[in-house]
């Protein structure tokens, strides 16, 4: 009995000592066999076509603090594949070790396929494939990844297209547009969140944009130097000709030869594109679609049809200061809500805006034009109204504000009209539409039907718990 007893005391004791040493973390770098022994890993690789990072080097380099800004050529071996989203975006979610086993896998968070190409069939990448990427190095949450936008270049050592070397040209003219290369040289070189003035780019369309006919009438696309290239530039939420809206699915494709005219803008600081609100001036030489659309004056004016029924970005709330009072990146500064004087102030479209507490949001919790809000405290209750009448009553206002998918917070703020600027009183309350983004965000969508009324002054005021983000906001006139 003595034994016995001796015997499961033993394999207790082994029991535990085998649990407390699996929960000790291994060495970085190191890999094992399955029958025992270590595989060192060492990190390899200049981040190019020709010599892409291995799976150590990207971690060493995320872990040593280096994310990089700008895209870099990545292999590894697929060992989890969580996502292929072959409905909506076209995207993927797996992630990548430099051994079959999966030890110290890298992420590759909703990536494209081959080439930047959707996927569509499910079936293009399994677990096994050796694969190259290009795209940025980050952290998230802890987690080592790169953020959406990477494509892959290669799978099992096929289908890869090299990229065209291509030197930087052009004046950003119309005369004289800049290629892809030199934009996207000035754009890396602005910093976080910096614009530029209105700039001609062009380039030729690669994989298929994403083209939107309904509410925004907007397309985002990719363009580049050759149309083949794995370096492109992005083009994102613009218009058609004479900034009209894009009526019609097939307006423009890859392979496609654009002029576009809008500003660079370097998100976030790692993200290069054109920003929303940039609108064609040339696709293959015209200035017309042939099935539906506007023809193009090619003005040196990004707007479209004035005031009514155009998007208000927050890159535009931004970017339309008047005065000395400027926004920082989730920081509300000197603006008090009692004094006029240290408020924020904008032009859009000829009409004065003015606005308190209130911030470029830094990604944390939402996107967009940051509000602060207290439910108690008026000195933290943000606001924004619009200080010169509109030129007729107010039809319609769609508000849409963006709030992190993980977060179980939905957007609680205060709507006003009435006849004179910065109204406080008659409130309209409608049910939002919800939306899933593509990347980390969920959008709500409110539509405030005013056509009942006789109003041509609204304020949006957050006199509730919590910051609200704003993505842009939609005035339509009578």
């Amino acid at each position: 009995m003595k034994k016995l007893i001796y015997s499961m005391l033993a394999l207790a004791i082994a029991t535990f000592a085998f649990t407390s040493c699996e929960d000790v973390p291994a060495p970085f770098d190191t890999d094992y066999h399955e029958n025992g022994g270590t595989i060192p890993t060492d990190p390899t690789g200049e981040g190019t076509l020709a010599s892409p990072y291995n799976v150590a080097k990207v971690n060493q380099i995320i872990k040593a603090g280096e994310q990089t800004k700008n895209e870099v050529y990545f292999r590894g071996i697929i060992t989890k594949i969580e996502e292929i989203d072959t409905e909506n975006y076209g995207n993927a979610t797996y992630s990548i070790s430099d051994t079959k086993e999966g030890k110290n896998p890298f992420l590759v968070y909703r990536g494209k396929g081959l080439n930047g190409q959707k996927f569509t069939s499910g079936n293009e990448i399994n677990v096994g494939d050796t694969v190259v990427v290009l795209g940025q190095l980050t952290i998230y949450n802890g987690k080592f990844q790169s953020p959406k936008g990477s494509k892959i270049i290669s799978i099992n050592g096929k289908g890869g297209v090299a990229p065209e070397e291509t030197e930087p040209a052009g004046e950003g003219t119309k005369e004289s547009p800049y290629n892809v290369s030199k934009a996207l040289a000035l754009t890396n070189a602005l910093p976080k969140d910096g614009t530029s003035d209105n700039v001609y780019v062009e380039g030729t369309i690669v994989g298929t944009p994403n083209i939107d006919t309904g509410i925004y009438g907007n397309a985002t696309y990719e363009i580049s130097d050759g149309g083949s290239s794995t370096v492109t530039f992005k083009i994102f939420r613009g218009f058609a000709f004479n900034g009209e809206k894009f009526a019609a699915a097939d307006q423009l494709k890859a392979g496609d030869k654009v002029i576009v005219y809008g500003k660079l803008l370097n998100y976030f600081g790692n993200t290069p594109e054109m920003a929303q609100g940039n609108k064609l001036i040339s696709v293959n030489g015209k200035t017309k679609f042939e099935n539906v659309g506007g023809e193009s004056g090619g003005e040196d004016n990004p707007g479209g049809a004035g005031v009514t029924g155009e998007d208000m970005t927050f890159d535009l709330i931004k970017n339309g200061a008047i005065g000395s009072i400027t926004l920082d990146t989730g920081k509300y500064g000197s603006q008090n809500t009692a004094d006029e004087s240290t408020w924020y102030t904008w032009k859009f479209n000829n009409i004065t805006f003015k606005g308190a507490r209130i911030s470029l949001g830094d990604g944390t919790w939402g996107e967009g034009l940051q509000m602060q809000g207290n439910a108690s405290d008026k000195s933290k209750q943000g606001f924004l109204f619009n200080a010169d009448p509109f030129s007729k009553d107010i039809k319609s206002v769609m508000v849409v504000m963006s709030v992190k998918k993980s977060s179980t917070y939905a957007p609680n703020y205060s709507f006003y009209v009435g006849g004179s600027a910065h109204p406080t009183t008659t409130s309209i309350n409608p049910e939002p539409t919800v939306k899933e983004g593509e990347g980390e965000y969920k959008y709500y969508t409110y539509t405030f039907d005013l056509s009942s009324g006789s109003y041509k002054h609204f304020t949006i005021a957050n006199d509730k718990v919590g910051a609200a983000f704003i993505m842009k906001i939609v005035v339509t006139l009578k």
